[in-house]
């Protein structure tokens, strides 16, 4: 029998607070673990590398289950990798344009990004090992399970079983 997670809206306004701390708390979360690693990143560049990172593994995302060959660390073929254009980080975050060229740029200087053949940009293959990210998981997902726990103990989400 699987669970189904759900949002309760009556409850999301009662507990605006609560739940909006919740949110907030998971990306300073990710910007600790981000800081606290061998990644010197600024808040802003962390927005942008996550919407990177995000659009680069949407193809993977939409599939069922991810296949057990690209599990784990392992590097993605590019053919499952999709690059994401200035404009659209920009469109993404809310960031000006000009902000997102100039940090784009400079993440790729440092190697956070790599610009793409098929245009826009990706994380560098090999990533989580090369930059040594793998660590960062835990703290950001024992933040996340207090988050969840304390979301549920106040009815904001609700864990269905189907």
């Amino acid at each position: 029998m699987a669970a189904r997670i759900a949002t309760n809206p009556e409850k999301m306004v009662s507990n605006w607070r609560v739940a909006m701390f919740g949110v907030a708390n998971m990306f300073l979360a990710t910007q600790r673990a981000f800081s606290s690693g061998n990644v010197a990143i600024s808040p802003t560049e962390l927005l942008i590398y996550l919407t990177v990172c995000v659009a680069n593994v949407q193809k993977l995302m939409r599939e069922r289950a991810v296949p057990d060959q690209f599990s784990a660390t392992a590097i993605l073929p590019r053919s499952w990798v999709i690059p994401i254009s200035r404009n659209a980080i920009a469109s993404a975050t809310g960031l000006p344009r000009e902000t997102v060229r100039r940090q784009v740029e400079n993440m790729i200087r440092r190697g956070l990004l790599v610009e793409d053949d098929r245009g826009g940009v990706t994380p560098p293959p090999g990533v989580i090992d090369m930059l040594g990210l793998e660590p960062m998981l835990e703290p950001i997902l024992a933040e996340f399970t207090k988050t969840a726990e304390q979301l549920a103990r106040v009815g904001v989400i609700e864990i269905h079983d189907d």
